[in-house]
């Protein structure tokens, strides 16, 4: 970075230093000679022989609407313009288009000379024929005097010419027809033609040098942007410094169309739409390198208007925009005044953005030089100076002392960058000593606590099943967290170069053995089996025995935490003078991508969230090997199908008489399921209150029945999300769910995502415990539908009380649940059951099968009504059975008087309602709305699926509610509520506190009533 930044001063400070050298080279090229009198200007004292040329500036004489053919005489008495300069401040020109075709003639006396002279024409609007004593030496375009015979062109020009006797008669004819500012604005040059071609040459150079500098410093910056994208600053300088390259190559001495043969209409699209549109970069620099200093409401006016100005450039012919162009120059500089005015009041005020106060001045000072190049060079456009040698230092300067103020930025940043290096090198030896002394700490407890239950265990002395059971758990987690520690010990040592080994002859069969009776424990409550199928006539390897006890340690733990069900196999064969030790299990596998990967320090192919673990055992393992003239490397895995780790070791020379051992068939080694610890409670026992524990860690199961067994709870497990939530199937008896956030295959989210789609926050409370507890982690738990968190590692008391808190939300749910149904169910009028009965008595003399089916009718309302459950959902395709059961038995008082349509949709039929919803509102729209009327009514029941949604409708026809009546409805609460209306009420608390949706009833009197609600089955 510090190359590039010297790179960029380097570069501005050489284009500065050959522009100057070039201005100043061209600059001497100019004689002082004074202007020109009434048309005549005296050249008698000029020196012939120099390379010196002279600016034709001063009175030449002008006619105007006359395009005077040599020797003819004019129309009209002589006037005289000033050159350069405009027409339209002639009198003859004073009008308001001042478009039209004049004559310039100028008489420059000489010494009599047989050398060649020349003239420089840089701009002569828009079309123009230079005539020498009468004979026309060269021109741009086609010059007339009515634009049908007018063909504009104005491209720069040289003409030569040589001179018999002293005078050299001038004449120019000009014409322009499109632009309202004709003429020759800018200085003709004349001189020998040494003189003339020397001018052109330095001119040239001077403007192609200033291009393509600008050009190199804005490409410079834009491929500085491509390394560094954030830095946006680079990207705008860089566009700016281009399109004032443009600019600079499309006005002025125009060394754009001077050497690209382009049509007249798309060079002054390319000039105006450079000159104006640079404003747009420009502006953007200013926001990006001045946040906050500068109101953003300016700086996107700034961009709107230029670029829909440079739209209209683009879509419109010349002579249509070329009428704006003073207008935006103006507002372009207005823009930059206004711009450094802000700025320097936030100077003043102490405010300086991300600048420092010296970045600032400089700051300021460089866009003051870019506003002196511009108003120089309109000046220069408008021919109220002759040249725009100023505007050239002013850009220069700009561009230096941009590129100064950007190289200083970088030049600190890097600075801060180095010094938070250093700091992070620093902090991260502290981290690694810490890490160091932490674990050489750790061990001396760990130890203690390993040998006390190792201990214990063996006397056995007055321990009961539990406390053997714990002791085992606590043994065997010690040695998990031992083995972590030396790993994290083993990475010091790789790092200081001090890890040792010590070789010698050792049996793998019997290491696999005891690796195996290590890690029973963690097959618990995984369908593993472990299968030692090491040949027992495997010759001996060259190794240390501690170090591949821990290089199989860590290969058949790595596999036990990726696999689910299966087996993890052990096997070896020999390989020449090698012998070749795999590890083969049957779980996730790693894609071919990640082979190499996984050997590397703290990368894992899965991710750690999901399987926990640090990424050091395998990179461990693999310098281990190294050290012992082995190697290790991914035999062969697949995705879901399992993988094979396999390394090799150098054949001992004790074993070197053996014979070569086949790989052994592996069932013939197969071992039973190992289990270290005595299984978990799967049901039964007489809690009070039901538990699910889900974690993939077996050790953190433990935990959880062990921290409620002297509780009234019945805990059941299980290690998977999928086994969970078929648990939760089968056994509805389940009250809270104790759910680990990260699982493999399916986490605690998803696990609990499934769960809100079947019961609701109430029906099943769920914790999710978690090691990850950032506000955007708590947030997706409970937008996955948890009611709780916990976080790892959990306090016992904590667990229990939020654990409680819930059930007891639950309980008292339950409880106001049963309140509201009991106070639904004592609604049941008895004269409905008198009406119901009599029907059903005048139908058995009648139409006994269909008194038949209204007896089967009411009994099943009268069952569901009745219902003591507490259940708090229900399927509603039962509770439309109950619908239709109260419809049928209506019917059969009301005969003909009643019609009640149904319009379901069959998808929502397994959708889970509140108890007791939908039958009320049928009920009061026929009891209260359509059996008012004399001649009955209609009642309609629509129910609609919309995504996760189910839309319920009541509709009737009947005699409609008041708008009192409608208000008090809405407002009645169940201390207030009467008799009359109150299925309405207690459904619309109902879905308020469990569903969180709005009762919706509308109705006209005399039209009907239409009642609407929503909820999410």
């Amino acid at each position: 970075m510090r190359k590039m930044l010297m790179a960029l001063v380097a570069v501005s400070l050489g284009c500065f230093l050959l522009l100057f050298g070039l201005l100043q080279t061209t600059d001497k090229k100019a004689l002082k000679a004074e202007p020109s009198q009434q048309g005549v200007l005296d050249l008698r004292d000029w020196d012939v022989t120099s390379d010196q040329v002279v600016p034709l500036n001063g009175q030449w004489e002008f006619y105007w609407n006359q395009l005077l053919k040599p020797g003819e005489e004019p129309a009209s008495a002589v006037n005289f313009i000033q050159v350069p300069g405009f027409w339209r401040k002639t009198m003859e020109a004073r009008n308001d288009n001042a478009k039209g075709a004049a004559t310039y003639r100028l008489t420059i006396k000489l010494m009599p000379s047989s050398r060649v002279y020349g003239l420089k024409i840089s701009n002569i609007r828009m079309a123009s024929a230079i005539y020498v004593n009468g004979d026309k030496v060269g021109g741009s375009g086609q010059p007339a005097l009515s634009p049908k015979d007018y063909q504009s062109e104005n491209k720069p020009y040289n003409v030569f010419f040589s001179v018999q006797g002293d005078r050299a008669e001038i004449m120019i004819h000009a014409a322009d027809f499109e632009n309202t500012q004709g003429g020759i604005p800018y200085s003709i040059y004349f001189g020998s033609a040494q003189g003339i071609h020397s001018l052109t040459t330095h001119t040239t150079l001077l403007n192609v040098s200033l291009i393509v500098s600008l050009l190199m410093l804005g490409c410079y910056q834009l491929g500085v942007f491509i390394i560094r994208r954030e830095e946006k600053g680079l990207l705008y300088f860089g566009l700016s410094c281009i399109m004032i390259a443009w600019s600079f190559a499309s006005n002025g001495d125009r060394i754009l169309i001077e050497h690209f043969n382009l049509p007249t209409e798309v060079y002054y699209k390319i000039q105006a739409v450079s000159l104006y549109s640079s404003l747009i970069p420009m502006a953007l620099f200013i926001k990006t390198m001045c946040q906050e200093l500068i109101p953003r409401w300016f700086i996107k006016s700034i961009i709107y208007v230029m670029g829909a100005y440079s739209g209209l450039v683009l879509i419109t012919p010349f002579q249509w925009y070329s009428n704006f162009n003073l207008f935006f120059s103006c507002f372009q500089i207005a823009a930059y005044i206004i711009s450094i005015g802000l700025l320097v009041y936030s100077f003043w005020r102490g405010r300086y953005g991300e600048f420092n106060k010296k970045s600032m001045g400089l700051f300021i000072l460089a866009l003051g030089c870019y506003l002196l190049c511009l108003i120089d060079y309109a000046l220069y456009l408008s021919s109220v100076v002759p040249d725009y040698k100023i505007g050239y230092y002013a850009i220069l300067s700009f561009c230096f002392l941009v590129s100064f103020i950007m190289s200083y930025q970088f030049s600190e940043a890097y600075k801060t960058i180095e010094s938070m290096a250093a700091e992070l090198q620093q902090a991260d030896k502290q981290k690694d000593e810490f890490l160091l002394q932490t674990s050489h700490e750790f061990q001396t407890p760990l130890h203690g606590i390993i040998n006390l239950s190792h201990s214990m265990l063996e006397t056995q002395e007055k321990l009961s099943p539990d406390h053997m059971q714990n002791l085992t758990l606590i043994r065997d987690t010690s040695r998990r967290l031992s083995a972590l520690v030396h790993d994290i010990l083993d990475l010091d040592k790789i790092n200081r170069n001090e890890l040792t080994v010590h070789p010698a002859p050792v049996d793998v069969r019997v290491t696999v053995s005891l690796v195996f009776d290590l890690l029973k424990h963690l097959t618990l409550a995984k369908k593993i089996r472990l299968v030692n199928a090491v040949p027992e006539d495997l010759p001996l390897v060259y190794a240390d025995e501690n170090r591949l006890k821990q290089i199989i340690h860590n290969l058949v733990g790595n596999a036990m935490k990726f696999t689910d069900d299966g087996r993890i196999a052990l096997s070896a064969q020999v390989l020449e003078n090698r012998v070749k030790i795999m590890v083969e299990d049957t779980g996730v596998g790693i894609d071919s991508s990640e082979w190499e990967t996984v050997f590397q320090r703290f990368q894992q192919a899965h991710s750690p969230y999901e399987y926990g673990g640090t990424g050091l055992g395998l990179f461990i393992c693999r310098r281990l090997l190294q050290m012992m003239n082995g190697e290790i490397y991914i035999d062969w895995s697949e995705p879901e199908r399992g993988t094979r780790v396999a390394f090799t070791l150098p054949m001992a020379a004790a074993g070197s008489d053996h014979a070569p051992a086949a790989l052994r068939p592996l069932g013939q080694f197969e071992l039973d399921e190992l289990r270290g610890m005595a299984e978990l409670p799967q049901g039964g026992g007489p809690g009070q209150f039901t538990l699910l524990a889900v974690d993939d860690d077996p050790a953190n199961l433990q935990v959880i029945a062990r921290l409620f067994a002297n509780d009234p709870y019945n805990v059941l497990w299980a290690t998977k999300g999928r086994d969970a939530l078929d648990l939760l199937k089968n056994r509805p008896d389940i009250d809270l769910v104790l759910l680990d956030a990260m699982m493999p295959r399916m986490s605690g989210y998803e696990v609990c995502r499934e769960i809100r789609q079947q019961f609701s926050l109430f029906e099943l409370p769920v914790i999710l415990l978690t090691v990850r507890h950032s506000p955007g982690d708590i947030a997706a738990g409970f937008k996955a539908g948890a009611n709780d968190f916990i976080i790892k590692p959990f306090d016992s008391l904590e667990v229990k009380a939020r654990t409680e808190t819930l059930l007891h939300l639950k309980r008292s749910v339950k409880a106001a649940l049963k309140a509201e149904m009991d106070f639904l169910q004592s609604q049941i009028k008895p004269h409905f059951l008198f009406n119901a009965l009599n029907a059903i008595i005048n139908l058995c003399r009648t139409d006994g099968l269909r008194a038949e089916k209204l007896m089967t009718h009411l009994s099943y309302y009268l069952r569901r009504c009745f219902d003591p459950r507490t259940d708090s959902f229900l399927l509603l395709e039962n509770e439309l059975l109950l619908v239709e059961a109260y419809v049928e038995i209506e019917k059969a008082r009301f005969g003909d008087r009643l019609t009640v349509l149904y319009d379901v949709d069959p998808n929502a039929l397994q959708k889970k309602i509140l108890p007791l919803t939908i039958q009320p509102l049928v009920e009061n729209a026929i009891r209260h709305g359509v059996m008012k009327q004399e001649e009955g009514g209609t009642v309609r029941l629509t129910i609609r699926l919309e995504g996760d949604m189910v839309q319920v409708e009541v509709w009737d026809n009947g005699i409609g509610i008041s708008p009192q009546q409608l208000e008090t409805l809405r407002h009645r609460d169940s201390s207030s509520a009467q008799r009359q209306g109150v299925g309405l009420v207690n459904i619309r608390r109902r879905l308020l506190h469990f569903c969180t949706e709005e009762l919706k009833v509308t109705s006209q009197e005399g039209e009907g009533t239409r009642v609407q609600f929503r909820f999410q089955g």
